[in-house]
């Protein structure tokens, strides 16, 4: 297994509110965008990541099952929740403060994969790139539910989250496991990168750089981010699978 990332604040903010963790010896990887300020996104996000981590690494020997992984991923972003919303009791400058959080998790040569908000995960297979999650944005839901056709759906709608932990009453985690290959690329990243970049270009800088270390993909990937705009805090984490024994026959996309 390889994996690296990259964080960075971006060109119009003055502080960044991201959080992840990258744990590729235990195959744990997580990263959170913040909201509510400076210091309250700051402190959400933070306390995300670690919440979920510290669950995790706790709960390890629960992971043997399919159901059971995706129950522990949805418990720990539940227990995620509760943490950020119990930090704001009686302390208004932290009122509303919340965060996105996408985890992963590998086991055997299977990808689990849990998320609130519109941070990513994306599958990079071949010469095809795959968005694995889908955004938790008003934009997302009234095209999903056919209220409105893409074209037709308000700029503003695409960043408004229908969620965000801490800040909802109620979450409502989405998971999802896929059968890995070797040589594919996974892609966790906040909105910072996926804003700038189309699936077509994070699909041509990782091609492009594959060869290199990912500490200089990710590192390109915030870079080009910046050169168009860097309206938000950019975080990028990179992981190449790689399977001991010869593959099975190639196979394309399949999601559960």
């Amino acid at each position: 297994m390889k994996a690296d990332y990259k964080t960075d604040t971006g060109k119009q903010r003055k502080h960044n509110e991201d959080s992840l963790i990258v744990d590729a010896k235990r195959d744990i990887f997580i990263v959170a965008d913040g909201m509510g300020g400076h210091r309250a996104g700051e402190m959400a996000s933070r306390i995300a990541v670690e919440v979920v981590y510290d669950y995790l690494l706790a709960s390890a020997d629960q992971t043997s099952g399919g159901k059971n992984i995706h129950e522990l991923l949805r418990t720990a972003l539940f227990k995620a929740h509760d943490a950020i919303m119990a930090s704001t009791i009686n302390n208004l400058p932290l009122k509303g403060m919340g965060t996105t959080l996408v985890i992963m998790i590998i086991r055997g040569n299977r990808a689990y994969i849990c998320h609130v908000g519109d941070s990513r995960a994306y599958l990079i297979r071949y010469e095809d790139i795959k968005m694995v999650t889908k955004d938790q944005t008003v934009g997302e839901y009234v095209v999903r539910h056919k209220k409105m056709r893409t074209e037709e759906v308000p700029r503003k709608f695409w960043h408004t989250l229908t969620q965000a932990v801490g800040v909802s009453k109620k979450i409502v985690p989405e998971s999802k496991d896929f059968e890995l290959r070797t040589g594919d690329i996974l892609l966790l990243c906040s909105d910072g990168l996926s804003d700038m970049l189309s699936d077509k270009e994070l699909f041509g800088i990782i091609k492009k750089n594959r060869d290199k270390n990912f500490d200089d993909t990710a590192r390109i990937l915030v870079e080009t981010a910046n050169k168009k705009g860097g309206s938000d805090n950019i975080s990028v984490v990179l992981v190449e699978y790689k399977r001991v024994k010869a593959e099975a026959e190639r196979t394309s996309f399949s999601f559960n």
